[in-house]
């Protein structure tokens, strides 16, 4: 079962709020003459309170959003709300969202409420701000999580990252950094913005200044207008697109009969130019990929990278995967339960034995389950093996997305990325590190497809399938990244309808 994206657009557009449009500037003249724009210093002061905004994915329009200032005593309220239709394998997905953010008249985060209904299912997330600690809390199917971070200094929501640069003032390379709650990464995370005129006429929509927004590896583009108002945003090479619309066009969309491409049959295969037999036997494959900046694919212990890029294939690169021997994890491994607790291996694998709002590897129910498959005695690459053969036989497949691995547990059905995050689970209440992985996979009759698996470390990391039941994973899994360094989803989104395949070799 393949991954859809459905989960992918989902976390960015929650993390972004708005996303972006390419646009066309004239003759250099009359923006050139706009030198600053004073900073409203305060939310009750702005020139604007709410817009309205049509999203777009590989010029599909797939949705809109809407946003709501209005005052609440002395502090501010940020309304926002969107509602996205997303097909992958025919079978289309509708997922709202809405938002209530408390702020302070200069946008520092006092409390959050954050609805998420995915095909009739609900997240719900709740934060408050209070004594340098954001408390967070979640709901999904009937159990809530609930996390405490410290905070250092002023933090923010999201939903200031369009909203600062009017508040502070536009000048030509004014910088602003300041600290968001990254709800994907679960951690906090520095946003730097750099500010520059539009040389010439006003964009469309009158955009007159641009926005440069940095946060981690993310760069998005956005365009203001005379206000401070985003209008416009890019990202993702232009394949997510967000431009202010008026509040009936943007709302047309709910309405709206036009068959939408399909995110997996139109836009996310990459079509293989051979047939490859028997997929799961294959130790080693080369494959000449082009299209995409080969960075984006990371080189590890059973992944390389060699760039062909040239003047007449520009973007070009060799990637040999080969697949671990597992009798080299047997060897010299001693079973887990005579080790004693290592603290350098505990602080060195964190963020792969942690436990987190969508990973729940400390609830009572995951650890039961985990310990009713495997033996307390059993050396961990046993361990593993045994929750990949029973994550793969127990979680019937199917195109169900999940919130968490604890809602798969629940329901017992799901897709690659269900399977994924159950096994993570269990995997890391038996204390081995594991994380997830996103990439390709061929898939028998179709091409490649994007998909979801598992890395766990027994004295070396192990690539693992829940849900093909393999481990190691065959070689037709390219890996373009894993969820710990959090930059999976944005790599994979900006391949989507852009990667080719050139040449296969395989063995």
């Amino acid at each position: 079962m393949k991954i859809t994206l459905s989960r992918f657009l989902l976390i960015v557009v929650f993390s972004l709020a708005n996303a972006f449009c390419v646009f066309r500037l004239a003759n250099e003249d009359s923006a050139s003459s706009l030198k600053t724009m004073v900073g409203y210093s305060d939310l009750g002061h702005f020139g604007f309170k709410e817009a309205w905004y049509g999203i777009y994915f590989q010029e599909d329009k797939v949705g809109y959003s809407h946003f709501l200032i209005e005052p609440s005593g002395k502090d501010f309220i940020i309304h926002s709300d969107s509602l996205m239709r997303l097909t992958a394998m025919k079978k289309t997905t509708e997922i709202k969202m809405s938002e209530k953010v408390l702020v302070r008249p200069d946008l520092a985060l006092i409390s959050f409420e954050s609805s998420v209904t995915m095909n009739e299912k609900v997240l719900q997330i709740t934060g408050k701000n209070d004594d340098g600690k954001l408390s967070v809390f979640m709901t999904a199917s009937g159990e809530r999580i609930d996390r405490t971070y410290q905070i250092e200094g002023n933090l923010y929501h999201s939903s200031a990252i369009s909203l600062m640069p009017a508040l502070k003032g536009l000048n030509q390379d004014a910088t602003y950094s300041f600290t968001v709650f990254n709800p994907e990464k679960q951690s906090m995370e520095t946003v730097d913005q750099l500010i520059s005129r539009v040389a010439g006429s006003p964009g469309p929509n009158d955009a007159v200044w641009k926005v440069q927004n940095k946060f981690g590896s993310t760069i998005v583009n956005s365009w203001l207008d005379r206000k401070g108002l985003t209008v416009l945003e890019k990202a993702l090479e232009g394949s997510l697109i967000t431009v202010v619309e008026d509040e009936s066009l943007a709302r047309e969309f709910l309405n709206r009969k036009a068959q939408q491409k399909d995110l997996i049959l139109d836009l996310s295969l990459v079509k293989s130019p051979m047939i490859i037999k028997m997929p799961e036997s294959i130790h080693q494959l080369k494959a000449v990929i082009h299209g995409v900046d080969p960075s984006l694919f990371p080189e590890d212990h059973r992944q390389k990278i060699r760039n062909l890029e040239s003047q007449t294939s520009p973007n070009s690169a060799e990637v040999v995967v080969s697949v671990e021997k597992i009798s080299s994890y047997r060897q010299n491994k001693t079973n887990s339960i005579l080790m004693k607790p290592d603290q350098k291996r505990a602080e060195r694998f964190e963020k792969e034995l942690a436990s987190t709002f969508n990973i729940q590897s400390d609830h009572e129910k995951i650890i039961h389950r985990a310990n009713s498959i495997v033996f307390q005695k059993d050396p961990d690459i046993d361990k593993v093996l045994k929750l990949v053969n029973w994550t793969s036989d127990n979680v019937r497949k199917s195109m169900r997305d999940s919130f968490s691995a604890l809602e798969v547990l629940q329901t017992m059905e799901g897709e690659c990325q269900s399977h994924a995050s159950l096994y993570t689970a269990m995997a890391r209440s038996l204390k081995i590190p594991t994380r997830i992985v996103t990439g390709l996979v061929y898939s028998d009759g179709l091409g490649f497809l994007y998909h979801a698996w598992a890395e766990s470390y027994v004295d070396g990391w192990l690539s693992v399938d829940p849900t093909l039941k393999q481990a190691p994973a065959d070689a037709t899994h390219i890996k373009i990244g894993n969820t710990i360094n959090g930059e999976e989803s944005y790599s994979l989104l900006k391949m989507v309808g852009k990667l080719k395949i050139e040449s296969i070799d395989y063995h």
